[in-house]
């Protein structure tokens, strides 16, 4: 069968979850009239690629060690940190300047917590939900992976999977922006 006209090779989907596509972090969720208590998840990531096309010259939609390395490298910036969401609408996160050790955490409900700078991951979501936290993983792998390479070998589509839990998992699924494959 030729492989430049078989259906059989026009549609691919890898996926790849390793034992080391994790990190422990903390976090709580907070919105309008509601504040869940300070707690952490022992989070695992999986990344799924979809393409249309026939594998290339090296039988690879993508090499999994792209994936893998890449994967790694960005669930490291997160692990043992507190993931705070810069743009909630409903607390007040500052420090007192550049030089400042600490963020300062102000509740709606008035609580308030200040951690070690060193120890947050501020993250540009409005909550630390693990559908947000899918979000920005997928944007972060994306900027990894790079958009043109991932257009080279074909690949369209990126779902990024994110568990808190065995059983609680959240996946973002969305095409990678036309202009990004072109840039």
């Amino acid at each position: 069968m030729n492989p430049e006209t078989s259906p059989l090779t026009s549609n691919f989907e890898v996926y790849v979850s390793k034992d080391t596509f994790k990190f422990n972090a903390a976090h709580f969720v907070a919105f309008q009239g509601y504040r869940e208590r300070l707690h952490g998840h022992n989070y695992q990531v999986g990344v799924r690629l979809l393409g249309r096309r026939t594998l290339g010259a090296d039988g690879y939609v993508i090499d999994y060690g792209n994936i893998k390395a890449v994967c790694k490298t960005v669930c490291k910036e997160l692990n043992e940190h507190f993931l705070c969401p810069m743009y909630s609408d409903v607390l007040k996160i500052e420090s007192d300047d550049n030089t400042s050790t600490n963020i300062r955490i102000t509740c709606q409900d008035g609580s308030s917590f200040s951690f070690p700078k060193q120890d947050c991951a501020m993250l540009p979501i409005v909550h630390a939900t693990t559908e947000e936290i899918a979000i920005y993983l997928w944007s972060e792998i994306l900027k990894g992976l790079n958009s043109q390479y991932l257009a080279q070998r074909g690949i369209h589509t990126m779902e990024v999977t994110v568990a808190e839990a065995p059983g609680q998992q959240a996946t973002f699924r969305w095409e990678i922006p036309q202009q990004a494959r072109q840039a």
